[in-house]
Parts: structure tokens; sequence; C-alpha cells
């Protein structure tokens, strides 16, 4: 076979790039390894980036108007979000959805795994094993948007992503109608759990550098949050994993873009991936489109990488130990912090001043 561009992956980032090439008369193919794949995945996007990136919200979903932070010493900050919402969704449907477009607008798909990558002087040749054979596709392009596992990246010897990890599931007959985030070093070292809504019960989840430590850090919190040291026997579909943490790192090699989780396109601290993989897969669809490879870094580094360098610099102050995190909570009880942070979290404003003035709130802590 022989298309423009070769899209590896199927989920947010690589369903985006080939939509956008496709509604612009470029020849690509999308490979996913496995169509019917539920990432373990709170599921959260702003409501913004429907907006933002043309997505009809076709998929059902549950729509959150307010945020909980809970402090290591258990004090509590409900914050109502303005000016957006937060949409959580089935992975496994909306990802099917986005790829459903980007087929409407003119791409292809192939069900199978990246084997092998060749070289050629101004193409690549990628072999793909299917359920019946091995395919070779050459391509003008790849696009790596195979998750934090990327076998892109090992193809081509590239070091993996750091990554936090992360171990959910979901709980039946119990149900809340903001996104909790809580706070503590005794079940969330350096990181935070959680408790969103979802379309039967709830979803629960914990993150931490430390993957041997993750379930008794799982099961500390199901105590600390409903009080029953014996509810993980009701846990559905608990799943370890990987979540990227950003530094920066490959953009684009040998004709090949990194994007979404093969890049490291999540957002530190709040660990939100979902929009950044979607925006970053555009970013390289027009790269491609205007015939400019460079472009995609340049495009990606002037949109978000003030405010992925600002947010890991918090995330690695804030979040050391429970006295640190106390001072963050004392700043985000203020009107004018939860302000911006809603302008540049739910709302996504790219403005330069925004960013400043939140740099501005931390400058004394973070030197």
């Amino acid at each position: 076979m022989r298309v423009e561009v070769l899209v590896v992956g199927g989920g947010p980032a690589g369903a985006m790039a080939a939509r956008r090439l496709a509604e612009n008369q470029k020849e690509v193919l999308i490979v996913e390894r496995e169509l019917m794949r539920l990432k373990p995945c709170g599921g959260g996007i702003p409501s913004t980036a429907f907006q933002d990136l043309d997505i009809p919200l076709r998929v059902k979903h549950v729509s959150v108007n307010k945020i909980r932070i809970y402090s290591p010493s258990d004090r509590v900050l409900e914050i109502a979000l303005e000016g957006g919402s937060i949409i959580l969704v089935n992975r496994r449907e909306f990802d099917s959805c986005l790829r459903d477009i980007a087929l409407s607008a003119g791409a292809g798909l192939v069900v199978g795994t990246l084997t092998d990558i060749k070289k050629k002087k101004k193409s690549l040749i990628a072999s793909i094993k299917t359920s019946q054979k091995v395919i070779e596709v050459e391509a003008d392009y790849l696009i790596a948007a195979d998750g934090i596992n990327s076998k892109t990246r090992f193809l081509m010897s590239i070091k993996p992503n750091q990554y936090v990890y992360t171990l959910s599931g979901k709980l039946e007959d119990t149900t809340t109608d903001v996104c909790e985030f809580w706070f503590s070093q005794a079940h969330a070292p350096r990181g935070y759990s959680w408790v969103f809504p979802s379309m039967s019960g709830v979803s629960i989840g914990t993150g931490t550098f430390e993957p041997k430590e993750a379930r008794e850090y799982f099961k500390r919190f199901l105590i600390r949050r409903f009080k029953d040291d014996d509810l993980l026997k009701d846990i559905k579909q608990l799943r370890g994993y990987k979540v990227p943490y950003w530094s920066e790192n490959t953009y684009y090699k040998d004709r090949v873009f990194f994007v979404g989780d093969a890049g490291g396109h999540v957002m530190p601290f709040t660990f939100e991936g979902i929009y950044y993989s979607m925006k970053s897969g555009a970013f390289a669809a027009q790269a491609i489109i205007e015939g400019r490879p460079s472009l995609f870094k340049k495009l990606w580094r002037k949109r978000f990488y003030s405010r992925f360098r600002l947010m890991k610099a918090i995330q690695e102050y804030f979040l050391k130990s429970d006295d640190r995190f106390e001072q963050l909570f004392n700043l985000f009880q203020r009107k004018d912090v939860q302000e911006v942070s809603m302008l540049l979290w739910l709302r996504k404003d790219s403005s330069k001043s925004s960013i400043i003035r939140y740099i501005n709130f931390f400058r004394k802590f973070l030197h």
C-alpha cells in the first residue's frame, strides 16, 4: 500500500490527526490494534475542547459543573466551574466516535500492529501485522499516536517516556455530582486520588510514582474516602496504567511525528491528557499539510510549553509534602487564583497575560 501519511494508533491524538489530514485531501491510513479497547481513564474533557476542535458531542456523557478539593488535613474547597464544564465520557465510545469522524472525512483504517519500520530516502515502509497477514505500507510521514508504550519509539530506539502509574476502577451504587480531587502523601505521594462521576456509579483512582505500592495506596484511599476497609472487593474493572510524566523530548525525527501519550503530551499536576492529545494530533497534521515538519514543534511550544513547564514546577514543589500542599490549598481559596485557573485549565485561554498572572501568584514559591 502507498499513502501520504500513516497514523499508528486510533485514539484521540491519532484520530484527530487523521481527520484533519483527510479533510485536506491527504491520503491517510490509521492503524489501530484493538478497536474495542477501553483505556483506563477518568474520561474528563473540558467542554470548551468540543468547540475548539469542532467535535460533535454524540456519545453518552456526564456533565460536571463543580470540583471539590480535599487537602491532607481534610479541609474542603468547592469551586464552581465558570465558563464551561467537565464532560466525562466512556473512552471506548469516545475514541470510536473520533475514528468514525476521520473515516467519514476519507481516512482509511486497518486493524493490526506495527512490527517494523524501514527508512527510505524520502519515505518510510511500515510492516503491519493483521489477523491474516503482514502488509507493508509506504508513507511519506508516520504519526506515532500509539500511547505511552509506543512501539514506534521502541522500533526507533527512542527511550520511553517517564510515567506516573495509576490504578483505577468503577464502584457501582455510589454517586457524586462533582469531580473530587484528594491529596495526601499517605495515598497519593506526589500526585492525587480522585472520584469522578460516570455513566453508572463512580470512577475511582489514585496515581503514584511507586508502581509496586499502587494497590496499597488505592486501599488507603478507599478507607479515607469511604470509611470502609473492605471495599476493594466491590471495585469493578480495577486496572493499572501508565500516564506520561511530561518532560520535553522528541517531537519529530526521521519523518515521524510523536503525538499524544507517545509524545508525553499530558499536563503535569492535573494529568489531563485527552485535550492535549487531540491538539498535538491537529498540530502534526497542520505541519504536514503545510509541508513544514518543523512547524509541529513550533506550534506546540508556542501554545503549551510555558503552561506545561509552570505546572510541572508547581507539582514538583507543592506535591512534595503535605505541608506544602496546604500552602497551595490556601492559595486556591483566593478568588483571583480560581479565576485565572479557570481561564487556563477549563477555558484553555491562550493569551500571554493569563499565564503571566498565574506565574506571579507562585513566584515567591517557585524561584
